[in-house]
């Protein structure tokens, strides 16, 4: 029998993380099994009244808990990646959550990749970003409003696909003009700040713009 006591404070703490860590990796994996045993009835055959009873007195789960991993569940049919992503574990269900409503099966590989690389609270905030300005469509298509300096009342809307990174470093360069400008802007706000010649450096990127861009934008006017 292991005596605590004898662990110094270094040695107790790295056991409660490797035990915390553990704990929750397993939840996670106990969590992506309910879908299917709810599918089978499981907890009936083996003398539980509902799958609520069934996960609380195996792992300890809240009824809310059980209850969003199936909604969730259902969500990401026809999504396999994402799917897969509950059901083996690898994700947890609360990070799952902040892209199941947003993703399509389009962009399954995109949203699974994002939930992979990205912190749980870069993950939500990324997400509330593309709600807020409603410029990132679910088929990954950017969509700008373009109003007419001479005609003010006229807009344009002009809707193109763009690479992931090319996305990131737009939104990214948008950040940090919002950042200079101490104040929220619109796609379009961005997007006249680069045709303008307006370059913008930071310890994270630096973006410029060719001669070319302005006398495409001119053009557009």
């Amino acid at each position: 029998m292991t005596n605590y006591k004898n662990l110094s404070d270094k040695e107790l703490y790295a056991l409660c993380k490797e035990y915390g860590l553990a704990a929750r990796v397993w939840r996670r994996r106990f969590a992506g099994l309910l879908p299917e045993v709810a599918r089978r009835r499981l907890y009936k055959k083996k003398g539980y009244t509902s799958l609520h009873e069934f996960a609380a007195k195996l792992a300890g789960m809240s009824k809310e808990a059980v209850d969003k991993v199936l909604c969730i569940s259902r969500k990401l049919e026809g999504k396999p990646l994402l799917k897969e992503q509950l059901i083996s574990g690898e994700q947890g269900w609360t990070k799952l959550e902040k892209v199941a409503y947003i993703a399509t099966p389009e962009t399954d590989k995109y949203w699974a990749e994002r939930v992979e690389s990205m912190t749980q609270l870069g993950l939500e905030a990324y997400v509330h970003e593309l709600r807020e300005t409603n410029a990132f469509e679910q088929n990954n298509r950017l969509e700008l409003t373009l109003k007419s300096e001479s005609q003010p009342e006229k807009t344009s809307i002009i809707t193109f696909h763009m690479r992931p990174e090319l996305e990131r470093k737009f939104r990214m360069y948008k950040h940090e003009l919002e950042q200079e400008r101490k104040e929220p802007l619109t796609c379009e706000n961005a997007l006249e700040a680069l045709l303008n010649g307006k370059s913008f450096v930071s310890a994270k990127m630096s973006i410029q713009i060719c001669p070319h861009c302005v006398e495409r934008k001119s053009a557009l006017v």
